[in-house]
């Protein structure tokens, strides 16, 4: 059964410097505050930068739903950045290389320490990530996801996401009921309270 999804799409097409200056202001703005400050972005493939970003990713995510397994990570995790402040490892991305819509690159995870995100190490990551996929020949990115109807911290989110790119809609295939159920969490409040809930539970 089909069910409408929704994400951000980035167009690498255009040179990079027309990409920056595509960029909402405050996504500039966060770039040049994070270089300012002294963040490094870089691809990393030693074990030790996988397991201090799943730390930062469990961190962050434990609070919300049920914590994946370092091996699930990777297995959607084909690139894996890492931002740095004075060499400690602050934040990080990856990038599941066909896992996008159209089978571009999708940003398939990111997380960042709390306490350094007033020196917006996301934005240097999500420019980091825009700038690889156009070195290697991309001709979109997928910033994975954009919450349709979205409520609490995800309208943040999607926010965030807006900055970089345009929304696209399109349709995918679920099975029956898990189509029913996100259409039910969608479109009314006690579904969506309901799966918080249950998420929270599975997490606990």
């Amino acid at each position: 059964m089909k069910d409408i999804n929704a994400t951000v799409m980035v167009d690498l097409t255009p040179s990079k410097e027309e990409i920056f200056k595509n960029l909402q202001k405050d996504a500039r703005w966060g770039i040049k505050k994070a270089m300012k400050e002294g963040l490094i972005v870089e691809e990393a493939k030693d074990e030790k930068s996988w397991n201090e970003f799943y730390k930062i990713y469990k961190e962050e995510i434990g609070e919300k739903s049920k914590i994946e397994t370092l091996e699930h990570v990777k297995k959607y995790g084909d690139v894996l950045f890492i931002c740095k402040k004075d060499n400690k490892i602050i934040a990080g991305a990856t990038l599941d290389l066909d896992g996008g819509l159209d089978n571009s690159p999708k940003l398939s995870r990111n997380a960042s320490l709390r306490e350094y995100l007033y020196l917006q190490p996301n934005n240097l990551l999500y420019w980091k990530c825009i700038e690889w996929c156009k070195d290697n020949g991309y001709e979109k990115f997928d910033l994975g996801g954009w919450q349709i109807k979205a409520k609490g911290n995800l309208i943040g989110v999607n926010q965030f996401k807006e900055r970089w790119g345009k929304v696209v809609y399109y349709e995918k295939d679920y099975p029956f009921f898990k189509a029913i159920g996100r259409k039910l969490v969608r479109n009314f409040g006690f579904f969506s309270w309901l799966s918080k809930k249950i998420k929270k539970i599975k997490a606990d």
